[in-house]
C-alpha cells in the first residue's frame, strides 16, 4: 500500500494566510461613514411650504405609523387644517407609500437614515421641514 499524500489538505490551512492580506469589508463606524446611496429610503421630509394636510399619507400608511398632528411654526397658507404627518419610526417600514401618495409632493424620503436615542418617544417624529432642517 503506497502512500497517497492529499496535497489540498495538506495546504488548505495556509489559504487562511491569503485572506488576512486582504482589506476588511467593514467599516471602523464611528470614525469611517459609509456612502449615502442614491435613491435610498432614510427619514422622512416635509416642505412644509407645499403641505396641504390632507391626511393622504396617514390613509395609504398600511402600518398605521403616520397621524396627522398640530403644526408647531410657519406652514402653507393652503393648509386648511392645519395638521402635518408625524411618524412613528417603531411602525414605519419606510415603503415610500406616503412620499408616493403626496399630491403636492412635500413629503419625501432622504438619504440620511442613522438615528440612536434610548428615549423610545424619540422616535415619534414630525419631519423636518427642507427649509429649516
Amino acid at each position: 500500500m503506497a502512500w497517497n499524500p492529499d496535497i489540498k489538505g495538506v495546504t488548505l490551512p495556509f489559504s487562511v494566510l491569503k485572506q488576512s492580506l486582504k482589506q476588511p469589508h467593514t467599516l471602523n463606524y464611528p470614525v469611517e461613514k459609509r456612502q449615502l446611496v442614491p435613491g435610498y429610503r432614510g427619514f422622512h421630509v416635509n416642505d412644509l411650504s407645499l403641505c396641504v394636510g390632507c391626511g393622504n399619507c396617514q390613509e395609504i400608511c398600511m402600518n398605521e405609523a403616520i397621524d396627522m398632528v398640530e403644526a408647531s411654526g410657519e406652514i402653507n397658507p393652503k393648509n386648511a387644517s392645519g395638521l402635518v404627518p408625524r411618524i412613528d419610526y417603531g411602525r414605519c417600514c419606510w415603503c415610500s407609500l406616503c412620499a408616493d401618495v403626496c399630491g403636492p409632493y412635500s413629503l419625501r424620503l432622504e438619504g440620511e437614515y442613522t438615528y440612536v436615542n434610548a428615549d423610545a418617544d424619540s422616535f415619534l417624529y414630525v419631519p423636518k421641514s427642507i427649509k429649516n432642517p
